[in-house]
C-alpha cells in the first residue's frame, strides 16, 4: 500500500457507522457541506478563562513533556487540563457522528497569536506531509476522504476579527486546491518564524498552490467568530486560515485537537518526523483511544499521561 495520499479528491464521505443525535444532525448537515461546523459551546466563558490561566502556566514547565523542544506538541501528555479536554463529552458526540464510535486523539497543538501578529495563510491538509514530505496518516479500510483527519480548534479567550479569529472556504473539502506532496524547497526549507512574510509557522505554504493563481470566491469566505468556550470542529482538507491580530494588548489562545478514525495509520513506518523547524522522537509517543474499542495492532496506544493518570473526562 502506498504511503501517499493521492493527488485527486474523492467524495467527502462520513463513516458509514456514525450515528447523528437528532439534537446536532443540523449542524453536521451543515458540516457535510461546508467543511465546519457553526460554534459549538464546550465551557462556560469564566470556566474557559481559569482553564486557560492553568493551561499556560503548566506550559512553562516542560521537563516532563513528550518532546525535547520548544514546539508544543501533544502537551495532553503532560498537561492534565488537556488530557481531560481531549476526551470532552461534547467532542465525542460530535466525532462520532462524523469519523465513527471508534476515534483516536492523535496530537494536540497549542495557538496563541501574540498582539500584533501576521494572519495566518490560507492552506489545506490532507496527510500532513507539508512539513518534510512525509505523510503522517494513512487509512487503511477505506479511501481518502475529506473526513479522514478532524480538528477541534477550541478558543479560550475571544476569538474576533481584531484578535485573530479563524477563517474557511467553505465547501473547499471537496476540492483539490493545494497538493502538500509538490517536489518543493520554497514551502519547506529555511523555517524562520521572525523573517517569513507568513503567518503559518515559518512555511510559505502558497507554494503549494495546484494554481498559482487561485483565491478564493469572496461569497466563500466565513471569518468565524468565537466565544472564549467554544470550539468549531472542521476537517483540515476544508482551506482555512485566521485573520491577524490586530490589537495592541489581547493575546487569542486557542488549542486544536486532531482526530482520526482507528484504522488510520499515525506515522506510518517513522520513528521520528520533523516539522517547524524541530525534531520529534516518537520513542515514547501513542494515539489516545477516546472513544469505542481499538481494533487494529498498527498504532501504539497510550491510555496513561506522563504521569501515570489515566486518559478520559471521567478519569480525572
Amino acid at each position: 500500500m502506498s504511503l501517499e495520499a493521492p493527488r485527486t479528491v474523492p467524495g467527502a464521505k462520513i463513516a458509514d457507522n456514525a450515528i447523528v443525535p437528532d439534537d446536532i444532525k443540523e449542524n453536521i448537515e451543515e458540516f457535510a457541506v461546508n467543511g465546519f461546523t457553526r460554534p459549538i459551546k464546550l465551557y462556560e466563558p469564566a470556566d474557559a478563562a481559569a482553564l486557560i490561566r492553568e493551561i499556560r502556566v503548566r506550559n512553562h514547565v516542560a521537563s516532563n513533556a513528550l518532546y525535547a523542544n520548544s514546539v508544543n506538541y501533544d502537551r495532553h501528555f503532560d498537561i492534565p487540563e488537556l488530557a481531560r479536554h481531549i476526551a470532552h463529552p461534547t467532542i465525542i458526540k460530535y466525532l462520532s457522528a462524523i469519523l465513527g464510535p471508534d476515534i483516536l486523539a492523535w496530537r494536540t497543538e497549542w495557538f496563541p497569536k501574540f498582539p500584533g501578529a501576521k494572519a495566518t495563510e490560507w492552506h489545506q491538509v490532507r496527510d500532513y506531509s507539508y512539513a518534510n514530505g512525509n505523510p503522517q496518516l494513512l487509512p487503511t479500510q477505506s479511501d481518502w476522504n475529506a473526513y479522514t483527519d478532524i480538528t477541534v480548534w477550541t478558543t479560550f479567550t475571544p476569538a474576533t476579527k481584531e484578535t485573530a479569529c479563524m477563517r474557511f472556504v467553505r465547501g473547499s473539502q471537496h476540492e483539490a486546491i493545494f497538493d502538500e506532496h509538490k517536489k518543493t524547497d520554497a514551502g519547506r526549507a529555511d523555517y524562520d518564524v521572525a523573517y517569513s512574510d507568513t503567518g503559518f509557522f515559518g512555511y510559505d505554504f502558497a507554494d503549494f498552490k495546484i494554481d498559482p493563481d487561485w483565491e478564493p470566491r469572496p461569497e466563500d469566505v466565513i471569518e468565524l467568530e468565537m466565544q472564549p468556550g467554544e470550539a468549531v470542529i472542521f476537517t483540515a482538507s476544508c482551506v482555512h486560515g485566521s485573520t491577524p491580530n490586530l490589537t495592541e494588548r489581547e493575546t487569542r489562545f486557542a488549542i486544536a485537537a486532531r482526530y482520526v478514525p482507528t484504522h488510520v495509520r499515525v506515522y506510518p513506518g517513522q520513528d521520528s518526523f520533523s516539522a517547524h523547524g524541530a525534531t520529534f522522537d516518537l520513542a515514547n509517543y501513542g494515539s489516545v483511544l477516546i472513544a469505542g474499542e481499538n481494533r487494529f495492532d498498527h498504532n501504539r496506544i497510550r491510555s496513561a499521561d506522563n504521569y501515570g493518570a489515566p486518559f478520559g473526562w471521567d478519569a480525572r
